[in-house]
């Protein structure tokens, strides 16, 4: 089994960020999510008291805008209600303005064992453009600390920002592929509704067209190849056995517990061992202050108010081991596909070792390969 943890606050929002998170919250806010996560983790661990955890993600929001007490305080909390003995990887998710060497002493001492750094760009104008709050210097030298205590350091990185170029990707990749394992590499989506997306409608900001984009993209598995980095996932590439293991367990169907506002799980068993009929997907309330509320008042873990919940039929499990295979490099057993693949879609697939997975220019236009395939 897998544990997400979400922090939902930041210092500031992103103009382009449409995740569960907020900025400039109260002091007695955050104290108040502390304290019902916590609550939330204990009554986790007693309804999953046979799990053993292969893999613990904190992300948010911006968790290293946190004292890095509150974070130790969670990581004990999670080993007082679970079994941690099995954990091959438990991340952190970190900005570089946020992050200092007293930090990243206490996640290593916590357990923490992988730092994820949200670079975005090294482009100092694409920054300023999208609110984000550091600048190229200051994510090279969190780059550089995190390096100094942790041998496993990923970072992200957006294409298609307003001033992006194929040249400039490319000289920002080069400059990132020495210092890092891990990078993933995301063309910005533009989500109704945020800072961004209104610039964008109101012509202040002009972004590269998709065409554009899908040559950034193209240009960037170039260059991370180049660089010793193998793509194993539509948007994730890393050095030989430094690739997620978390997201990894997401696209391939383990069982995982999302615990926080707004965290979605997973769910195959009762208890972390014994089946349940049907898979079911769940999330936990977006909102804070409901989540809190709906935390406070519950005496055990499935007592707690959920939203989106859905029991997964044979069906469903079926085409989720299509699409979310489908997004590794290492694709499909061809079993799943036999007969589904139209014949004018057959040039975008590789059919490798009793395997099925998706050519560059397939990974390209995956979603609507998806479609057919779902239909047919």
């Amino acid at each position: 089994m897998e544990l997400y943890i979400h922090l939902p606050f930041c210092k500031s929002k992103c103009r382009y960020c449409d995740f569960n998170s907020c900025a400039n919250v109260d002091e007695s806010l955050v104290f108040s999510y502390l304290s019902a996560l916590n609550r939330e983790i204990r009554f986790a661990g007693e309804a999953y008291s046979k799990a053993k955890i292969d893999t613990v993600y904190i992300g948010g929001g911006t968790p290293s805008m946190l004292d890095a007490k509150r974070i130790a305080s969670i990581m004990r909390v999670l080993s007082e209600s679970f079994d941690l003995s099995c954990v091959k990887e438990c991340s952190i998710e970190c900005n570089p303005e946020s992050l200092d060497e007293e930090k990243l002493l206490a996640y290593k001492e916590a357990g923490i064992n992988r730092i994820s750094i949200g670079v975005q760009s090294l482009s100092d104008s694409n920054l300023r453009s999208v609110g984000r709050l550091h600048n190229a210097a200051t994510a090279l030298s969190a780059i550089e600390l995190a390096n100094k205590h942790f041998e496993n350091v990923s970072c992200d990185v957006i294409v298609g920002l307003p001033y992006d170029t194929c040249a400039a990707v490319a000289d920002e990749l080069k400059t990132l592929a020495p210092l890092v394992k891990h990078i993933s590499v995301y063309a910005l989506t533009l989500e109704a509704g945020t800072a961004l997306a209104k610039r964008v409608e109101e012509e202040r900001v002009l972004l590269p067209s998709d065409d554009e984009v899908a040559d950034m993209l193209t240009v960037a598995e170039d260059v991370l190849k180049a660089n010793g980095f193998d793509k194993y996932e539509v948007s994730n590439f890393a050095r030989k056995g430094y690739e997620s293991k978390h997201n990894v367990g997401y696209w391939t169907g383990e069982e995982y517990l999302g615990l926080g506002a707004g965290a979605h799980s997973f769910i195959r068993t009762s208890d972390g061992i014994s089946p349940i009929n049907a898979p079911v997907r769940f999330a936990q309330p977006k909102d804070i202050n409901a989540y809190i509320a709906g935390v406070n008042c519950a005496d055990a873990y499935d007592r707690i108010p959920r939203v989106e919940t859905c029991v997964l039929s044979e069906r469903d499990v079926f085409n989720e081991r299509i699409m979310l295979g489908l997004r590794m490099t290492a694709g499909v057993d061809k079993k799943l596909l036999e007969g589904r693949i139209p014949n004018e879609l057959k040039s975008f697939f590789k059919f490798e070792n009793g395997r099925v997975s998706l050519t560059r220019a397939g990974m390209a236009i995956m979603n609507s390969i998806l479609v057919r395939i779902m239909q047919f």
